[in-house]
């Protein structure tokens, strides 16, 4: 695993970075220790056309249809400059609870995608549960398939495409799942993801746009939009 901040290795069993010291304990103290609520697909910078919202909601019921454990969503937002959008995922992954979510969909499971208006980048933050399901090298294939989607300011087919190509890994990790037993699929799933840090790097196909970044926002004033 990499620390959501420095992107260095840490150990599954430590409980912060070995070198820049961050944990759960320095997010909540960055972003907060509430709890706070979202929607499946959360607009706070409000950059996605209704059609384009409806659209990327249907992509996502046919994904959890297809995968009723998973936990598919999305947050757009204008981030504060010093807050990294691998940092802000790995604290909602924590903190953030989606409407509409039933038990069985846990943020464990969740496959979350984060992108911030100012930096012009997009990252995907994952779960627990659903590291032991899709690597860092599937999910910089699926941000570098949208990149001319982001070019174009495509916002919400971008989004599509992601979810869409990861889903494309589900239903071939999923196939490899049913030739194992019970007990290989135990072993392979549990025990390995134990750690509050443990969430991969941020992942970025870099600057999709070339104009100038917006102003930056509180993080407050973008999570308080329902």
């Amino acid at each position: 695993m990499k620390c959501p901040r420095c992107q260095r290795p840490v150990d599954h069993e430590a409980a912060s970075c070995y070198s820049c010291g961050y944990s759960e304990v320095e997010a909540a103290i960055t972003c907060g220790a509430n709890q706070v609520m979202l929607n499946r697909i959360h607009d706070a910078a409000h950059c996605l056309r209704k059609q384009e919202r409806d659209e990327l909601s249907e992509t996502l019921d046919f994904l959890e249809a297809k995968f009723p454990q998973m936990l598919f969503c999305a947050y757009l937002g204008t981030l504060p400059a010093k807050l990294k959008i691998s940092e802000l995922g790995f604290w909602l992954l924590n903190h953030g609870q989606v409407r509409g979510a039933e038990f069985a969909r846990p943020n464990e499971n969740g496959v979350l995608v984060v992108m911030d208006l100012n930096t012009k980048q997009i990252g995907i933050s994952l779960g627990y549960f659903s590291e032991t399901l899709l690597t860092e090298e599937d999910a910089y294939r699926a941000l570098n398939a949208a990149r001319p989607n982001l070019v174009n300011a495509e916002y919400g087919e971008a989004i599509e495409r992601i979810f869409l190509k990861l889903g494309k890994v589900l239903d071939k990790q999923g196939r490899k799942l049913r030739k194992l037993t019970r007990e290989q699929i135990h072993a392979t799933l549990t025990g390995q993801y134990k750690n509050v840090l443990d969430l991969p790097a941020h992942l970025s196909p870099g600057q999709f746009l070339k104009q100038p970044p917006a102003p930056a926002e509180r993080l407050g004033e973008h999570l308080k939009t329902a």
